[in-house]
C-alpha cells in the first residue's frame, strides 16, 4: 500500500513541477489551453468554448426585430449535396435569408438561441465598428497608429495607419499558426495579457506594401478604437451594431482575463440569426430599415480587393461568375456570406470546413455561393 501512496505522491509532485515550469518559462497559458481542448477531447479551440473564458456582454436593445419567415419557409429544400456537406463538416447552424426573410434554417448541434463563437468573423465586425467611428469623426482611417498606441514597437511602427490594420498590410511580426501550442496565436488565445502581447510585437516591415494575414493587426485596431472612444469593445459593439440592428439576443466577447480586454481578432459569441443580421446590413449596402449604419461606399470598398485579390478591408473575397463575393470568415468554417446580387445572406457555423482546393477559400464557401447563384 505504501508504494502506491509513494507513486501517487511522485506523480502529483511531477505534475506540480510541470505546472511550475510552465509558469516560470512564460507558458502558463498552456494550462488553460489543455483544459479547454484536450481534456474535452478536442485538439484546438471550438465553437462552444466560451465557458472557459471570462466574457463581457454585448447588450441588445429594447427594439428587437425578429426576422420574418419567407413565404417559402418550410417548403424550400436544400440539395442532397449541400445537406451531405453540412453533415460531413459538422455544421452547428445554417441559415439562408432571402429578401430579408428566413428562407431556411437548421440547427443540427445546437438550437436557435445558442451563442456560437465567431472566431475571425469578429475581424470584420471590428472593421465595421471602426468605420462607424470614422464616420462620426472620433478617429480617421488615415490616423497614425502611434497616435493611439505610442508604445508600439518596431522600426516601422510610426508608419502604420489605421487602414493598414484592416487591410492586413501593417507589416506586423506575428506567428499566425493555429495548432502549435507554443505559437503567438496560442498565447494570444489562452494568455492573460493580449494588449501587452500585441503591442510588444514589432512592426518589422514597411506597412502598405504586402498582404499578410495577421490576427494581431485587428487587436491593434481594437486597442486604438477603445482608446479613441474610452469604451470597451463590447460596449461599442452594443451601441454601434447590436442595438441599431435590432439583434434578437445579447452576445458576449471572450476576454483575456476577468474584466480584461476583448480578444478582438476573434470570439464574439452570438446567435446565428444575429450573425445573419450583420450579413443583411452588408447586403443592404450598410442600411438597416432605411437608416444608414455604415457608409455604402465603404461597404463597396471593403468588399473589393486591396493588396490581395482574395482580401479587402477584413472581408475575404471569392470571385464566382465574375462577381466578387466579400464574406466574413472564421477559422473552423464560420461564414457570413452576403450576396446582394441574389438578395441573399448565408450563415454557416460549426466545427470544421472543407479543404481549400485553391489554397485560399474553403471549398464549402464556393459550393454555397454556387448553390445560391444557381437556385436563388
Amino acid at each position: 500500500m505504501r508504494w502506491i501512496i509513494r507513486i501517487v505522491i511522485a506523480i502529483l509532485a511531477l505534475i506540480g513541477l510541470l505546472i511550475l515550469g510552465l509558469y516560470i518559462t512564460g507558458n502558463g497559458y498552456l494550462i488553460k489551453g489543455v483544459r479547454a481542448t484536450y481534456l474535452r477531447g478536442e485538439v484546438s479551440a471550438t465553437f462552444d468554448d466560451k465557458t472557459f473564458f471570462a466574457q463581457r456582454t454585448i447588450k441588445n436593445g429594447s427594439s428587437i426585430q425578429p426576422l420574418p419567415q419567407h413565404s417559402e419557409y418550410g417548403a424550400f429544400a436544400l440539395s442532397n449535396d449541400i445537406l451531405l456537406m453540412l453533415e460531413e463538416t459538422e455544421a452547428s447552424a445554417f441559415i439562408i435569408v432571402k429578401n430579408d426573410s428566413i428562407l431556411y434554417e437548421r440547427y443540427p448541434l445546437t438550437d436557435e438561441a445558442f451563442t456560437s463563437n465567431s472566431f475571425s468573423m469578429a475581424k470584420t465586425v471590428v472593421t465595421l465598428m471602426a468605420q462607424i467611428t470614422h464616420q462620426n469623426g472620433t478617429l480617421s482611417w488615415n490616423d497614425k497608429l502611434t497616435k493611439y498606441i505610442p508604445e508600439l514597437e518596431g522600426e516601422f511602427a510610426d508608419s502604420v495607419r489605421l487602414y493598414h490594420l484592416s487591410t492586413m498590410t501593417a507589416g506586423l511580426k506575428w506567428q499566425e499558426q493555429y495548432k502549435n501550442p507554443f505559437s503567438t496565436m496560442a498565447k494570444a488565445y489562452y494568455g492573460k495579457d493580449i494588449e501587452g502581447l500585441v503591442t510588444g510585437s514589432p512592426v518589422h516591415r514597411m506597412p502598405g506594401k504586402e498582404f499578410e494575414y495577421r490576427s494581431g493587426t485587428t487587436q491593434l485596431l481594437a486597442i486604438a478604437l477603445m482608446r479613441a472612444t474610452g469604451e470597451s469593445l463590447s460596449d461599442l459593439a452594443s451601441e454601434l451594431l447590436w442595438k441599431p440592428l435590432g439583434m434578437e439576443g445579447n452576445a458576449s466577447w471572450h476576454l483575456d482575463i476577468e474584466d480584461g480586454m476583448e480578444l478582438a481578432y476573434c470570439c464574439i459569441n452570438a446567435r446565428a440569426r444575429d450573425f445573419a443580421r450583420l450579413g443583411m446590413m452588408v447586403k443592404n449596402h450598410g442600411r438597416v430599415n432605411d437608416v444608414s449604419i455604415v457608409d455604402s461606399a465603404f461597404i463597396a470598398t471593403a468588399r473589393s480587393p486591396y493588396r490581395s485579390p482574395e482580401y479587402g478591408w477584413s472581408f475575404w473575397i471569392s470571385k464566382r461568375d465574375n462577381v466578387d463575393v466579400g464574406y466574413f470568415r472564421g477559422v473552423w468554417g464560420q461564414f457570413i456570406i452576403p450576396i446582394p446580387e441574389r438578395d441573399v445572406v448565408v450563415v454557416r457555423l460549426g466545427k470544421q470546413h472543407m479543404e481549400k482546393s485553391d489554397g485560399i477559400h474553403p471549398d464549402d464557401v464556393h459550393r454555397l455561393i454556387d448553390f445560391v447563384m444557381e437556385t436563388l
